[in-house]
């Protein structure tokens, strides 16, 4: 089961993105999910997940922005930036975490100043 602690883990892990597109698990991708999301990736280094609306922003993935690609018993994850794709491997599900900053001490201390 994916917790929060488990996302912020994730997070933690792939904080940056690897040197190359070599180093990311890319067979990870084809060996757990490849019939139920309908992966692809074209000529310029795209993952595109058919699973996922056209009008989707997550359809259509650079490769270079990946920074981590992991599985857990039923989903994988692809892990970007700022989000996290994860496909289940048992049909078409995807479910997307959004990551949110908190806001600095700075910033709540200069909110409190204008507000004051």
């Amino acid at each position: 089961m994916i917790t929060k602690k488990v996302i912020d883990e994730l997070y933690r892990k792939y904080r940056r993105r690897p040197d190359s597109i070599d180093s990311l698990d890319i067979p990870l991708l084809f060996e757990h999910a490849p019939d139920n999301h309908d992966l692809q990736i074209d000529a310029d280094g795209n993952l595109i997940i058919g699973s996922i609306d056209e009008r989707s922003p997550f359809r259509e993935i650079a490769l270079r922005n990946v920074n981590g690609i992991t599985h857990f018993d039923d989903t994988l994850a692809i892990v970007l930036h700022s989000s996290i794709l994860f496909l289940n491997k048992h049909d078409q599900g995807v479910n997307v975490h959004i990551r949110t900053e908190q806001p600095s001490i700075w910033e709540r201390l200069r909110w409190k100043l204008r507000n004051a």
